[in-house]
């Protein structure tokens, strides 16, 4: 009997180690994430003002219209590129 308390009281603390592991992990595993989730809002924040700022000064050049056009055919360009080397990191 004393052997199976033994066995019984070692499994708990087996537990226990094992579950503050786990939520040491798993707060380090949400910090990433939320790390990373911010730092993708900024560099969206980012280029939106960078398109923004093209537009401002394309507009003072050739007019809005197609300073519209030729910033949006720049953030196009930009997110192709993100997706071309996004699909070359995952081969």
């Amino acid at each position: 009997m004393e052997q199976i308390t033994a066995y019984f009281l070692s499994l708990l603390e087996i537990i226990e180690k094992e579950l503050k592991l786990f939520r040491l992990l798993a707060a380090k595993t949400f910090v990433g994430l939320c790390l990373f989730a911010m730092g993708v809002f900024l560099i969206g924040a980012g280029f939106i003002l960078l398109a923004w700022s093209c537009f401002t000064a394309i507009s003072m050049l050739i007019g809005p219209a197609l300073a519209g056009l030729s910033t949006s055919a720049l953030i196009l360009l930009g997110g192709g590129a993100m997706l071309w080397i996004a699909r070359n990191n995952l081969k």
